[in-house]
């Protein structure tokens, strides 16, 4: 028996050296370090206006046999900790075809498109803790399985993301997670009817929209009484998204708008019926090196309970199960190889940042320097 089971060792062993030496690929290091200079306006306590951040990236790549490639990739958050901030396998079927599993980059489906109107830098919400409404929650969870093809050229093509369930962490091989956010799970589907890009001119059209599936309801559960505590415990049903957006490019000059609109299934009267956000901006690129943008945004609350907002319209006249938040904000850039400078300045206003910060004088600002160095 002894002597059988030594056998079959060495033939495991042997399969597993003939599988290693069959496999080839590269690896990769890169890093980032950011400095950053932030300033908030005067109602805000800003404290040390210094800060940085460190990464270091982890990747590999290669060719299958039969075309394509796969790639990996794992990046660390240089942090006390030092722990995993996300990591991706990727299978690209010849070009046509991806497939990918996503912990936690949030590069896929309709997070990858959850605010494409294009910038110098960073979005019009950056720095601000009330950001613009959009999609991303399905494929921005840790756990994503993510399937896109793409038509070459043209760039025509769709992308479903699935996670099995919402809200889990970071999932070792071999383990599993928690029955976390409400046993849900969720399902994101993007379609780009063009998506072209070329270096003096690119448009892209295109639509995206997301599901979470729960597993109970308000709409399926009935409880007795005319009171209970069906907001507390279950969303009232599948919370939704849909969001479409439309880019152009001509020469240095970049345009772009997108509408989104959300339903988050609160049944609480605190809650919220529904949100739906316009996107606008334009950016302008000088050669290589130098580029600024303007933006603007209008995102409108609808609430559940019809006397808790404001007039949204600001003549006196508005609804008040209304409330609308405008953002605005400018980027710029200038990129001189492994280092670059960039600096922003966003405001919100409307409920933004407070329900008190109403009128274009109590605007919330987030302004900021940054100098990164890349390897």
């Amino acid at each position: 028996m002894n002597k059988l089971k030594n056998i079959g060792i060495s033939a495991l062993a042997g399969t597993l050296v003939s599988l290693s030496a069959a496999q080839a690929g590269g690896v990769s290091v890169t890093g980032t370090w950011e400095l950053s200079y932030t300033n908030l306006n005067h109602e805000k306590v800003t404290g040390h206006k210094y800060g940085m951040k460190k990464n270091i990236a982890f990747g590999a790549s290669g060719d299958v046999s039969d075309g394509g490639g796969v790639t990996w990739a794992t990046t660390i958050g240089g942090t006390d900790a030092m722990g995993l901030s996300s990591a991706s396998m990727n299978i690209n079927m010849g070009g046509i075809a991806t497939l990918a599993y996503d912990s936690g980059t949030g590069g896929y489906g309709a997070n990858a498109v959850d605010n494409i109107v294009p910038t110098a830098w960073e979005e019009i919400d950056y720095g601000l803790s009330t950001g613009i409404t959009d999609l991303g929650r399905v494929s921005a969870a840790k756990g994503v399985v993510n399937l896109t093809v793409k038509a070459p050229v043209a760039g025509t093509g769709i992308s479903f993301s699935y996670v099995s369930r919402m809200g889990g962490g970071h999932i070792a091989d071999g383990g599993t997670s928690a029955d976390t956010g409400r046993g849900s799970r969720g399902m994101d589907l993007v379609v780009d009817l063009i998506n072209l890009d070329q270096p003096h001119f690119g448009l892209r059209i295109g639509m995206a929209g997301e599901i979470e599936v729960v597993q109970q309801s308000c709409k399926g559960v009935k409880i007795a009484g005319a009171a209970h505590t069906c907001g507390d415990k279950y969303y009232k049903d599948n919370p939704y998204g849909a969001s479409a957006y439309t880019t152009l490019k001509l020469g240095p000059l970049s345009i772009g708008t997108q509408a989104t609109f959300k339903d988050p299934m609160d049944p609480s009267l605190s809650g919220y019926k529904n949100k739906r956000a316009i996107v606008a901006g334009a950016a302008l690129t000088f050669g290589d090196n130098v580029s600024i943008s303007w933006g603007e945004a209008w995102d409108r609350y609808r609430f559940n309970d019809a006397t808790r907002g404001g007039k949204a319209d600001g003549d006196g006249h508005g609804d008040e199960k209304y409330e609308t938040i405008k953002f605005s904000g400018w980027s710029a850039a200038i990129n001189m190889g492994p280092v670059a400078l960039k600096g922003t300045r966003n405001s919100v206003g409307g409920m933004g940042e407070g329900s008190s910060s109403t009128g274009a004088g109590l605007d919330k600002t987030h302004s900021e320097i940054n100098l990164s160095i890349a390897f």
